[in-house]
This record gives structure tokens, sequence and C-alpha cells, in this order.
């Protein structure tokens, strides 16, 4: 095989399911050949638009042949909305770059959907004066989940942990209307891998979210006054999602890990250029003491592509190192 045919074929399989599009600013990130890129649009096999590379049919259908050639197990990914994808992919993309995380695992899971009960408009929040005012807690659903599973923390701990099929349960009888939460990413980070290897996974744990530090993150419109409701709806869907954790889902294990380390839980609005970041900062730090109602403790940043991609200390040794540098903090834990 010719080497030029042979780095054209590599490059296919680099198109999968966590990574179905790539920017020239991607493959340069990866330092991968974006004229090898360009040769397999113009043979078929890339599609160019909305400054990302997708696969074509064709395409597809050759990565599906090289994989199983090479024995691997991936999968052709496939971008209905190819900017959206493309952003996504590099973000994780510059986050897996800027550190190494050598003694732990670094999980992506991309978008990251979660079933949430159908708590909307005001009875999710309503607004005293510049404020929000959580009110979700008094929705039905989650009057009823306080009584039937009221122990949080490590309290919660004294119970019986519930099983997959009594979560189920429980939600059918309860929560009979949900709706998917969609985050663009969900980063969990598990530090000292090994150490926490010999803890069996929790029954009900939806998506390996136990021992796991937890990052989510979620491109936003622009930061401006006028959608301002837009940023509270997605920090009141955060708060509905640590409250199930807490009470259904890891009920122990949400704040405090199997080893009585801090747990962290953080929201982070993602957008692509630094000056957005900043400003989406400036317009929730005003009423940053009211953003985590009873949810908390959790954390609040803004963090841009330009901010990741500029950041100045090269590659770190853990997440620590480089968010809270890169990005913006709303509301932190002090």
């Amino acid at each position: 095989m010719e080497p030029a045919t042979e780095t054209m074929e590599r490059l296919v399989l680099f198109f999968d399911e966590r990574y179905p599009c790539w920017t020239p600013a991607m493959l340069a990130l990866a330092e991968l050949d974006r004229t090898a890129a360009d040769d397999l649009a113009r043979e078929g096999l890339l599609e160019f638009g909305e400054g990302a590379y997708s696969l074509s049919p064709a395409g597809r259908e050759a990565f599906l042949k090289l994989a199983d050639e090479a024995c691997l197990p991936s999968r052709p990914g496939e971008a209905p909305d190819r900017k959206r994808a493309a952003r996504w992919g590099e973000l994780m993309l510059l986050l897996d770059k800027r550190h190494l995380q050598r003694w732990g695992v670094k999980e992506y899971v991309s978008p990251f959907r979660f079933a949430l009960p159908d708590v909307r408009g005001e009875d999710l929040f309503v607004m005293d004066g510049a404020a929000p005012v959580w009110r979700y807690p008094d929705a039905p659903v989650f009057r009823r989940m306080a009584e039937d599973f009221p122990e949080t923390g490590a309290a919660a701990r004294s119970r019986p942990m519930p099983d997959a099929g009594e979560v189920r349960a429980w939600l059918e009888a309860n929560a009979p209307s949900l709706y998917d939460a969609e985050f663009d990413l969900l980063y969990k980070s598990r530090y000292d891998f090994q150490v926490y290897a010999k803890f069996p996974p929790l029954p009900a744990d939806p998506c390996g979210l136990f021992n796991a530090d937890r990052f989510l993150f979620s491109f936003m419109p622009a930061p401006e006054p006028g959608n301002l409701t837009q940023y509270l709806e997605k920090i009141g869907e955060f708060q509905m999602f640590l409250t199930m954790l807490r009470r259904l889902y890891l009920p122990g294990y949400v704040d405090l890990d199997a080893m009585d380390q801090d747990g962290v839980n953080w929201l982070l609005f993602a957008f692509t250029e630094e000056r957005d970041a900043e400003r989406c900062a400036k317009l929730l730090s005003p009423i940053a003491e009211a953003l985590p109602g009873p949810a908390a403790p959790l954390e609040l940043w803004s963090v841009s592509l330009e901010g990741l991609r500029d950041y100045p200390g090269g590659q770190a040794e853990t997440i620590w190192d480089i968010l809270p540098f890169a990005a913006h903090s709303i509301y932190r834990l002090t």
C-alpha cells in the first residue's frame, strides 16, 4: 500500500461515532493531514460543508470495510447537525489534548441525555425581581420523591440501595411524563481510577456516574438579557438532574464518593469565542447566589473553545490544572 493511500484510509477511521465531524482546526490539533481530507473529499468519501468534513454514504461503507479488516469495533459517525457535532467534537478534543490524566481515566458522552420529569415554565422557576425563585421542589413528582426517599448525603447510605427496577417502577408510578434533557457533553473524570476499581457499581447508576467527577457542558445562545430565561432553564435542568441522582440513582454518593472524597458537579456554559464566555459570567454573576437553589452544592462556569485553544499552560496533568484557569467562575464553592 502506498503511503498516501495508507494515510487516507487511516483518516477515514477517525470519523467514528465520537467524532463524526472534523474541522480544519480539529485536524491541526490532532496533527492529522488536511490534504488527505481534501483528497478523500475529491474521491467522494468525505463531504465538506458548514466548515466541517463528514463521511459521505460511500465513506461510511469504506469505514465499515476498513474497520472490519482491522478488527476494530468502531462504527461510522453520522451527524444530522454537522455544525453542532463539530462544536462538541472540538470541545472534547481540546479537553483531551489539554490534560494527561496520567493516573486516571477520561470518559466522554456526547451528547448526554437524561430523562427528567416534565416540570417547566413557572413550575420550574419564577422571577422575583432580577433573581429566580426555584419552584420545582413543590411539583408533585419532587414532593413525592422527597417523601419516599427523604435521606440525602451520607445519611442515605443507611437505607437499602434501590436497584434499576425499583427506580423504573417508581418513575412509572409517579412521573408518567418524562422528557430528555440534553447537554452537549458529559465529561467524567476518574482520577486514581485503580484505587476505586475495588468498588462494585451501584445497581441503579444510570450512566456510570458513581465515583466520578461530573462536568456537563452546554453550548448556549448569545449571553444577553433577552436570553436569560434559556440559561435559567438549563440551570433548572441541572438542578433536577442532581436531585434525582441524590434521591433515586446514587443516594449517598453524589457529593461524596466511596472513599468520602468530595464529589464534583459542574455545569459549564460553552461558547466558541472567549468574549462570549466573559459576557456570560458578567450576565449571571449579579444573581449568582440565587442560581444553585435547593440543589447546592454545585458549581457554575463559562468556557470557550478559544480560551481552551489559547490556554498558555500547555498540557496539564489533571482537569483541575486547566479548567479553573481557562474558564470563568459564575458560582464557585469556597
